[in-house]
């Protein structure tokens, strides 16, 4: 009995790699963190909204000034998400990333002045 010859061919070809850089920035990638900035700016309001009813609930009645910056970053945040979901693909992958960077600081940044909010 022989052994069968080694084949010459190599295992894979040219033609199974990837046509691009896979370590190339990807601008679908940042299109689905905008995205999933949305379901974080429910949780993010609800957050909002627990710490406000109990600074009302458990101080004179009221929530201090920062309550209003917090609901206006929180208003802020969908509009970014939206910008960068929606940005042309001229200003390039830096300018979306900054909107991503935005949209999540105001998103963070809601809860963060409400809880804040002393008065």
């Amino acid at each position: 009995m022989s052994t069968p010859a080694p084949s010459t061919s190599p295992a894979f070809s040219s033609a199974d790699l990837p046509e691009g850089d896979p370590f190339a920035p990807s601008k679908t990638a940042l299109r689905v963190f905008a995205l999933l900035g949305f379901p974080l700016l429910a949780v993010a309001w609800v957050l909002f909204a627990v710490i406000v009813l109990n600074q009302a609930y458990s101080g004179d009645g009221a929530s201090g000034p920062l309550a209003g910056a917090a609901q206006g970053a929180l208003m802020l945040s969908p509009l970014a998400g939206l910008v960068s979901f929606c940005l042309p693909d001229t200003p390039g992958h830096r300018a979306r990333r900054a909107v991503i960077w935005i949209q999540y600081g105001l998103l963070v940044a809601g809860p963060v002045l409400a809880a804040v909010d002393f008065s």
